[in-house]
């Protein structure tokens, strides 16, 4: 597939294996009201609140484990660099270190790489660029970042993302051998917070993914297999070696045994967030972080903090302050849009004119069922949400999925089924998540709600959008828009985790931090396993910011250890 690939031309062949492929996978597979119970259970696989801190600590990683003996061992296996985590963070390290010339040696606990997420953020790319596309000021960037993040955020990290991710991006691209594009998204929320440009798709065909891995992590893997990258899939690690002041091994076990895995350059901690973890969940997270009762992150029950606690045991401390959860409108129909929104028992909550996270944890806070919310709308709804583009828009808004550029519009979209009109008539058509009535008594009886008070909400929002003033929640007069010609249609919508980003303390070169601020030699932490990024809440700045940045720690790090 040519480097100039036309937009929308890109998905036809055998396999169309991308960043849009996780997205269709998303809206086709989002968990229903009634199977939302069943997947937490079976995505929860950690300990239960009955039997935490049973080592007489407060909790069981507060004791480090016994070193394992040498007599233990069966293979010891030496390396430039060993890389914990064949996440995107990490198998952008183990690319770029062996581009450099570095031998690298990867451990990762499943039995492929682990890649996930469709969109992947930074700061100006070349695909931006061709497109004429001017990125907001880095001023104006940070500054919302660290808003949204209450001032809690490493400054160091926020340089490095506006400096670096660019380049970074590019540089997967180059990767690829011109089989990989970027296209630069347009679909952003611009109301407060607003979000800025910089999104982008990833976009390739490969025969051989058979794993439907996204385009950036296919491309890297293969690449840095390429170049010598030894990786050891269903061999988690479970501690680290630390002789005098430097940490110089790895400890894992595979179907053999244990294995010492020795750094002679440094060890890269790439293990992901704390999601699968419920006691580090309590330990580290806020009320919210075990809430929802859907757990989006894949592999389900397979991020459970192992490269926090193997740093903690050497010496390593945890980011400070609750953990942000990462929680998306992917539970349910994705799509919410500028619309009524009333709780489960029909009532409106909220503003409807704001973002995913502040909806979802809205949607958390609610009485009774507190796992999904009703989006309402009249026949008129495309008109009305064609013309709110203009002021609002982004994540189950406007598609996942709309090119810089291109109109917004419902109806349209490079993959038909991810556009906002798909996405509604699959979920009416599918009759549990979303309905379409002739009347407002009839919508009430099918979202199983009172119809007095759904119709008294209604008319109440209906009085706001004819006076231009919303008093309740003080919408824009701009989103009001009235609830009068039938058929009328309700849409249930709810939140999802992605993941729990907390880790350990890291300076600007991704060095970790001891107890003293001063970096453990050898040790190196990168994407969700490192702190610093966010606080407070998942800020989304610009759309797929984690991602972008967790390629760039992974790149970086590799660099500063080569060229140490």
């Amino acid at each position: 597939m040519s480097g100039n690939l036309s937009r929308r031309g890109f998905l036809t062949g055998a396999a169309a294996t991308s960043a849009l492929a996780a997205i269709g996978a998303m809206t086709a597979c989002s968990p229903s009201a009634s199977e939302a119970q069943d997947t937490q259970a079976a995505n929860n696989t950690s300990t239960s609140s009955d039997n935490l801190a049973t080592t007489g600590t407060q909790w069981s990683w507060d004791t480090p484990p016994a070193p394992i003996a040498d007599d233990q061992i069966v293979e010891t296996v030496e390396s430039d660099i060993i890389v914990v985590g064949a996440g995107l963070s990490g198998v952008s390290a183990a690319c770029r270190a062996t581009e450099l010339g570095a031998t690298v040696t990867v451990l990762e606990k499943a039995n492929i790489p682990s890649s996930r997420g469709g969109h992947f953020a930074a700061y100006m790319t070349k695909a931006m660029e061709e497109m004429g596309i001017e990125q907001d000021p880095k001023s104006a960037i940070a500054a919302d970042w660290q808003s949204l993040c209450g001032n809690r955020i490493n400054h160091d990290l926020v340089r490095l993302f506006l400096e670096r991710s660019g380049e970074v991006l590019d540089w997967m691209v180059e990767q690829s051998d011109g089989e990989c594009t970027l296209l630069p998204m347009g679909a952003r929320y611009l109301g407060n917070p607003y979000e800025h440009l910089g999104t982008h798709l990833a976009v390739g065909e490969w025969e051989d993914n058979t794993d439907n891995q996204t385009a950036p992590m296919y491309v890297l893997y293969r690449k840095s297999v390429e170049n010598g990258a030894d990786y050891r899939f269903e061999c988690p690690a479970e501690q680290l070696v630390k002789d005098d002041d430097r940490v110089t091994a790895v400890i894992a076990k595979d179907a053999d045994g244990y294995k010492k895995f020795v750094g002679t350059k440094g060890i890269i901690l790439a293990t992901g967030d704390i999601s699968g973890d419920e006691e580090m969940l309590r330990a580290y997270g806020d009320e919210l972080a075990l809430k929802p009762h859907v757990n989006m992150y894949t592999p389900a029950g397979a991020n459970t903090g192992d490269g926090q606690k193997m740093g903690m045991w050497v010496g390593g401390r945890m980011q400070e302050g609750a953990a942000p959860t990462m929680i998306h409108l992917i539970a349910y129909t994705q799509f919410a849009g500028p619309f009524l929104h009333v709780n489960s028992q029909g009532k409106r909550f909220m503003n409807e004119d704001s973002w995913i996270q502040a909806k979802s944890i809205n949607i958390l806070n609610q009485p009774g069922d507190d796992q999904f919310a009703w989006s309402i709308f009249d026949a008129n709804w495309k008109r009305d949400i064609k013309d709110s583009y203009q002021y609002g828009g982004g994540q189950f808004w406007d598609t996942l999925a709309r090119v810089y550029g291109e109109e917004s519009d419902p109806d349209t979209c490079i993959i038909p089924a991810v556009s906002v009109a798909s996405v509604v008539q699959t979920a009416v058509d599918g009759g549990k998540d979303a309905f379409e009535c002739d009347t407002i008594e009839e919508l009430a009886k099918a979202m199983g709600v009172d119809a007095a008070v759904l119709q008294a909400e209604i008319d109440e929002y209906n009085q706001a959008c004819e006076s231009g003033e919303d008093t309740k929640f003080y919408k824009r007069a701009e989103l009001l828009y009235p609830i009068k010609e039938g058929p009328f249609t309700a849409v249930r919508f709810g939140p999802a985790t992605l993941a729990v980003p907390t880790g350990l303390v890291v300076n600007g070169d991704l060095q970790v931090l001891d107890e003293n601020d001063e970096p453990i030699a050898g040790l190196w932490a990168v994407g969700n396993a490192s702190g610093g990024r966010y606080a407070v809440d998942y800020p989304v700045f610009i759309n797929g910011n984690s991602h972008g940045s967790a390629l760039t720690w992974g790149y970086v790090a590799a660099e500063n250890i080569v060229n140490a």
